[in-house]
């Protein structure tokens, strides 16, 4: 009887051994899982202000756009300015809207941190190595 009581008991610790280490590792998965939810709702939290950042840059350079006609002095009036908005915002024609010579500008508005862009910087390349031609077609 002892030693069925004896192998009982070797049993039953045993078993409560081996439960103990699944359930220190059903437990470790759920801490490693909890930190992988916690880490990909920082990412979500992160992209998001991000793109509301970004956004609002985005609005911020729309806006300044639309009111750098009037606060720059490239042109002599709004009206010598045309509109463009890709690869560049602006061609002014300073002078256009007198008698004298004309003076073509390649105007691009940046607010805050902003810089030129790739293609921006290849137009602005081209303007400084005066690679620029008229062009004139006729359609018959």
């Amino acid at each position: 009887m002892a030693q069925l009581e004896m192998e009982s008991l070797l049993i039953l610790i045993a078993a409560v051994v081996i439960i103990g280490l699944l359930v220190r590792e059903l437990v470790r998965k759920i801490i490693e899982i909890n930190r992988i939810k916690l880490e990909h709702e920082e990412q979500i939290r992160a992209a998001r202000k991000d793109s509301n950042d970004r956004q609002r840059s985005t609005i911020k350079g729309q806006i300044s756009e639309t009111l750098a006609p009037w606060s720059m002095d490239a042109v002599n009036s709004v009206k010598e300015l045309n509109f463009i908005g890709n690869p560049i915002d602006f061609v002014g024609f300073k002078g256009l809207d007198g008698d004298g010579e004309v003076e073509i500008k390649f105007i691009e508005v940046k607010s805050g941190k902003s810089k030129l862009n790739k293609n921006q910087r290849r137009v602005r390349d081209a303007v400084k190595a005066k690679r620029i031609e008229w062009v004139e077609v006729k359609i018959e």
